[in-house]
């Protein structure tokens, strides 16, 4: 991590970098879009408690997706929230969120990583297992719409 917390590949224009308060609107409105649907509390909670795990990807000036992640142990890290632009899904925002914050996992030392994900939402599952996660258990109803949960777990 550099000093002004914040890791870019020139080549595609992306920066990862923590979360600041002026990106407020900005995820707020790609929560939306993304059909998170979260309080907006929820992303002042996240910055506020979880600073260093709450990563936003910027491209253009602009926020093209966000990860917010936790330590919920003092050995096991959470995945909460993954979102990216519809505009920018498939161009590799999502895994180079996902790798950033694996890797500040590692250096928090955690030695797993938890996530949940839509059983319908196979765009998400194939990156979470191509980044080495393992189907861990399934939920049935697990979200308010009574769609269920695939629950993955990744070994760091």
């Amino acid at each position: 991590m550099n000093a002004m917390n914040v890791w870019g590949d020139p080549k595609d224009g992306l920066k990862i970098r923590r979360f600041e308060p002026r990106d407020f609107s900005e995820a707020v409105d790609l929560d939306s879009e993304a059909g998170g649907g979260h309080d907006p509390y929820l992303l002042t909670f996240f910055y506020e408690n979880y600073p260093t795990t709450f990563l936003v990807a910027e491209a253009d000036g602009r926020i093209a997706g966000m990860v917010l992640g936790f330590r919920q142990s003092p050995l096991e890290g959470r995945i909460f929230w993954l979102a990216v632009r519809s505009g920018r899904q498939g161009q590799g925002v999502g895994r180079r969120l996902m790798t950033e914050l694996l890797e500040i996992f590692r250096r928090l030392a955690v030695v797993s990583v938890i996530l949940e994900v839509r059983v319908t939402n196979k765009r998400a599952q194939t990156l979470y297992l191509d980044l080495g996660f393992e189907i861990f258990t399934t939920a049935k109803n697990y979200y308010p719409d009574g769609e269920g949960a695939i629950i993955m777990r990744r070994s760091l």
